[in-house]
């Protein structure tokens, strides 16, 4: 079979199951780590995490679901990933999204959001409140979205990118948008502060035998 219909397969399997492979990039760690974003009908986004805690990892993209699979019993997870655990089984994996959290930090000390750089802020900003949310051990982290800066920067996000893109399709890179009137140093801050809570979080899984 052609690689790029197994690809599609797996997309396929992602989309019915609502679960998702994303990469997260850090100067913080050698290699890029994998982790798996899923939808909860009951309690919403949440990342795939071991049941007291830790994010699951791993730095094997292609056994990440034997990985996964093998530590099942220790994860936090629903029927959906149980699901999609065995839809993918055989299937070549697939990452949905990347997040490079240097790409990040270094737009911001100088002080440079493009709009490129800002829509991986505002990802960011969602995945944390994904990964705050995936456990009671972690709930606490929700504050985050509260902080002043966190709430001008999404506030800004949204007025003048996300719901013009929306309504307008390509005719949104006409429009000229005001600069982001936030203190660059305190986002840099509480960006870094964020994303020190969530790296501190993940637990990279030793490849097991196949």
């Amino acid at each position: 079979m052609p690689e790029q219909s197994v690809i599609k397969r797996f997309e396929t399997s992602c989309v019915a199951c609502d679960t998702w492979i994303i990469a997260y990039r850090s100067s913080a760690f050698t290699q890029t780590y994998y982790l798996v974003w899923y939808t909860d009908n009951s309690t919403g986004d949440k990342l795939l995490m071991f049941r007291k805690t830790g994010i699951f990892a791993t730095t094997d993209l292609a056994h990440l679901p034997a990985e996964a699979e093998a530590r099942l019993t220790s994860l936090q997870h629903t029927d959906k990933i149980v699901r999609w655990l065995d839809q993918v089984n055989g299937l070549e994996p697939s990452v949905s999204n990347m997040y490079d959290m240097d790409y990040i930090a270094n737009a911001l000390r100088r002080k440079k959001l493009s709009l490129k750089v800002m829509d991986a802020l505002s990802n960011f900003i969602d995945l944390f409140g994904d990964y705050a949310n995936s456990l009671k051990t972690t709930d606490h982290l929700q504050a985050f979205r509260e902080h002043p800066v966190i709430e001008a920067f999404v506030a800004h996000y949204y007025q003048y990118i996300f719901w013009p893109r929306l309504q307008r399709g390509e005719k949104f890179k006409e429009l000229e948008r005001p600069e982001l009137a936030v203190d660059h140093r305190a986002l840099l801050d509480v960006f870094q502060e964020m994303r020190g809570y969530f790296e501190a979080d993940i637990r990279v899984m030793t490849p097991a035998a196949y």
